[in-house]
């Protein structure tokens, strides 16, 4: 019985190493991470602060000094993914402006868009569409317009008392049209047509929509366990819990049995 327990807990931490060798290799801009954080807190989907602290609990990630995003996640019957992005400098309202989204579902990176990449844009602040990657390029993708629900306004917030552009969205990332798996690289851009020659403003800076290999890391964590394990370890912990529990509850019952 000990042998085979201690057989067990070797292979669960062999899939943690694994796990982990494969956090570290997978293919992103170096230097470029973040975390996304569980919370309880579900904030309005109104392209503005509702109130003064439901996104606080999200980590910043800035763009140089013009532009801030946050983001958390909870889980129901889906795992949903939350979003608020805030331009600073942008307070006009321009038919070529537009919020760009990037993820890499798998983290595999590439030179161009593959199958598991996916990327929606927001233009003039009314208009959404999203791609998928095909092995060369993008490819416009039919999403129902209930898998994603997103707003933004010219609003003040607690980050920037003038009034500046806000976009918040949410999406499931377990459900839909588009799975976009468990931890994910992450480009987002924003551009201001006003200001032409300040080009898209990017995380990770210089990176290309077009260019996986350019992307940052995008972590997800759970807010009351040690902030070293992610959500994909804490998965992968628990399935190793409910094998190693039944293995040892049918060992136990042949040897009641037995007896």
């Amino acid at each position: 019985m000990k042998k085979k327990f201690c057989t067990l807990t070797m292979v669960a931490f062999m899939m943690l190493l694994l796990v982990s060798v494969g956090a570290i290799n997978c293919v992103r801009a170096q230097g470029a991470e973040r975390t996304s954080w569980s919370t309880q807190l579900e904030p309005t989907i109104d392209g503005a602060w509702t109130s003064e602290d439901e996104w606080t609990d999200g980590e910043i990630t800035m763009i140089g000094e013009d532009v801030a995003f946050r983001s958390t996640w909870d889980m129901g019957d889906f795992v949903m993914t939350r979003w608020v992005v805030e331009f600073f400098s942008d307070t006009t309202d321009d038919a070529e402006d537009y919020w760009q989204f990037c993820v890499d579902g798998d983290q595999s990176g590439g030179a161009t868009p593959q199958e598991l990449d996916y990327k929606f844009e927001i233009t003039g602040h009314t208009d959404l569409v999203w791609y998928q990657g095909d092995g060369t390029s993008w490819t416009e993708e039919s999403l129902d317009e209930t898998e994603i629900e997103w707003a933004n306004s010219l609003s003040d917030s607690p980050t920037n008392s003038t009034a500046h552009w806000i976009l918040e969205f949410q999406i499931p990332k377990d459900g839909g049209t588009v799975q976009l798996g468990v931890t994910w690289n992450l480009r987002v851009g924003v551009y201001d047509a006003s200001n032409a020659g300040a080009g898209v403003l990017a995380w990770p800076l210089d990176s290309d929509a077009d260019v996986p290999d350019g992307w940052g890391f995008e972590n997800y964590q759970m807010a009351n366990i040690p902030e070293s394990l992610s959500l994909g370890v804490v998965v992968l912990l628990s399935s190793v819990a409910v094998i190693v529990a039944t293995v040892v509850f049918r060992k136990r019952s042949r040897i009641d049995k037995s007896g």
